[in-house]
């Protein structure tokens, strides 16, 4: 995403009339003048008011518009800090001193009369100090603005690298989907073929299903998308362990396309099944359903190998931390002496209006 700069000359423009509007519009008011004797520093009484005006709205504008503009084209400079500043505060007071003695020439060609010829004491003094104030005000503004893109621009390159950590750690996870889970549906397709012409097409079309879904890019998919890809994963996983791996799902139509993370049932399941004894005698039964609190469970009875696994809890940290990174959100591990449990929550999108 581009970030949209407003450290140009048309906020230079803006900002010039708005420091102009503030500083002489209230010079003009009755009272002000009625305070002031009716004179002060570029409003002369014998001099035609509207001349007065334009005199002193034009040294406003024209010396706050020059100092934006060079604030801004210095502060966006690829200059070290230290050069940036010396180089800002030297120029400004340079642009200062410049206008100031333009200002002083003009109010001797508008202000003084030409069988006088002499300027006011102190006339140029009071100019610096004026225009002084301005470039103070500018620097103070700009310098602002400034710190307010950097922080922008910071925090679109924070988000940025966020996603495209998130984007390395889904890549990540989908190459751990296991090895050994690749080498034994080879093997049992290999004890197929010459059995069951049948068995063997639906397997192909199962395995193809799994790994096209495994190796698309989407950061979210939908539930539904996600329990389509899970019936055909357990069906190769059950072709392998058959009545001794069982799996049941209770899941609300109204949650049906609400989001999660892909293979996150994948995982789960994966998980159970590395990690559990699975036998006639001991059967490893899967359960997901969905709950009220738009959370989605999944379940099996907690029946662990004498031997851990290796890797173990990779698998859930990575899969947890997606979803930290995609919505903030986390799930839940609970475990007892008979049943593993993970929550995941469910992330309703809504649908995009054209």
């Amino acid at each position: 995403m581009q970030q949209k700069s407003y450290m140009n000359w048309q906020t230079s423009l803006r900002l010039a009339a708005f420091v102009t509007l503030m500083y002489v519009l209230p010079l003009f008011s009755p009272l002000y003048l009625r305070m002031m004797g009716g004179e002060m520093f570029g409003f002369v009484g014998s001099s035609p008011q509207y001349i007065s005006l334009l005199y002193s709205a034009g040294s406003f504008f024209g010396l706050t518009f020059l100092l934006f503009l060079y604030d801004f084209r210095i502060l966006k400079s690829n200059y070290t800090p230290t050069k940036r500043y010396l180089v800002l505060i030297g120029g400004v007071l340079l642009i200062t001193l410049l206008f100031s003695a333009v200002q002083l020439m003009l109010y001797g060609c508008l202000f003084i009369p030409e069988n006088t010829g002499s300027f006011p004491p102190d006339l140029f003094g009071s100019i610096v100090l004026n225009n002084v104030s301005l470039a103070l005000i500018a620097v103070f503004v700009s310098y602002i603005i400034y710190l307010s893109e950097r922080r922008q621009h910071l925090a679109l390159q924070y988000e940025a690298l966020k996603a495209e950590n998130m984007q390395i750690r889904y890549q990540a996870l989908k190459s751990q989907v296991d090895p050994h889970f690749l080498f034994n549906t080879i093997s049992i397709l290999d004890s197929l073929v010459d059995e069951d012409k049948q068995r063997t097409h639906e397997y192909i079309q199962r395995f193809s299903s799994v790994y096209r879904y495994i190796l698309q890019t989407k950061e979210t998919v939908t539930l539904e998308e996600e329990l389509r890809f899970t019936d055909d994963y357990f069906g190769l996983l059950q072709v392998r362990y058959g009545e001794c791996l069982q799996f049941k799902t209770e899941i609300n139509p109204a949650f049906r396309n609400y989001s999660v993370v892909p293979l996150s049932l994948q995982i789960l399941i994966e998980n159970a099944v590395k990690h559990n004894i699975i036998s006639r005698q001991r059967p490893l039964s899967i359960a997901v359903r969905t709950t009220d609190d738009c959370e989605l469970v999944v379940s099996n009875n907690y029946q662990p190998k004498s031997m851990p696994s290796a890797g173990a809890g990779i698998g859930l940290a990575n899969l947890s931390e997606r979803y930290r990174l995609k919505w903030q959100k986390d799930i839940s591990i609970e475990q007892t002496e008979d049943v593993f449990k993970v929550t995941l929550p469910l992330v309703f999108k809504t649908p995009k209006t054209v």
